[in-house]
Parts: C-alpha cells; structure tokens; sequence
C-alpha cells in the first residue's frame, strides 16, 4: 500500500511539469505572432494595417497558417478585435515562410484602431483578443 502511494505521489509530482509545460504552449499558441520562433512585422497602409508573421522552422511556418486562416472564425474570441469588425476586408495570404495579414476599411477610425492593435498586439500592456478586450496605445509605422 505505501508502495502505491509513493508511485502515485511520484506520478503526480513528474506531471505538475507537463501540465504547466502544456498550459504555456497552449496560451503561447492562442495567437500566432507569440508562438516560439515567430516573428511579426507590422506595416501600417494608408487604408488598414499588414502584418507579416514569418518562421524558420516548417512546423512554425504550418501552424502560423493554418491559425491565421482561421482566425475570427470562432466570433466570440474576437469580437472585441477591430481587425474582425464589419466594414474590415481581410486577405490571408500564405507566403513560404509564414502569412502576411492585410486588413483594410474605407472608414478612418476604423483604420486607426485596426492599426493601434497591431502596433500593440502581444505587448505586455495589452490583453489578446482571446483574453479580453484589447487596449490599443499609439501607433507606429515600420
């Protein structure tokens, strides 16, 4: 009896890891631009934002488009998003190393908070869209 429970006492101290490990990646997959060896450019148009996500590895690189193909199909993870907002027209775009996002509209505020979001998407200060309504800061062109 002591025996079992020592293996089981042994069993769920090695799975506290995993699960935490399993947890992170799921949180650093809700959004591809903060996935492990990602990166993301962000371009702002005169009309909307493009934002570039691009990877090394092949795996990266399937990952980053399949998500961004499906982005904003489930409504209420990005309802508060202005990318997903009526009057956005958005292409995804694959490309041999990632995707390149374009998002325009013909009306200026719409614009303006399309490209806020992207120049804020994933700092810090900012809550993803899958977490909450995102706070948009300045934003800035590259």
């Amino acid at each position: 009896m002591k025996r079992t429970v020592l293996l089981l006492a042994l069993i769920a101290l090695l799975a506290v890891p995993l699960v935490v490990m399993a947890a992170n990646a799921a949180k650093q997959m809700s959004c591809c631009g903060k996935a492990a060896g990602v990166e993301r450019t962000v371009a702002n148009l005169d009309n909307g934002v493009k934002i570039t996500f691009t990877a090394k590895d092949a795996k990266a690189v399937a990952m980053i488009q399949d998500m961004a193909a499906s982005c904003g199909q489930d409504k209420g993870c990005c309802k508060d998003c202005p990318m997903m907002a009526e009057g956005v027209t958005r292409t995804v775009e694959k490309t041999a190393d990632g995707v390149a996002i374009t998002a325009t509209a013909t009306d200026a505020k719409l614009v303006k908070a399309m490209q806020e979001h992207a120049a804020n998407c994933g700092n810090a200060s900012m809550k993803g869209c899958c977490r909450g309504k995102a706070k948009p800061g300045p934003a800035t062109q590259s």
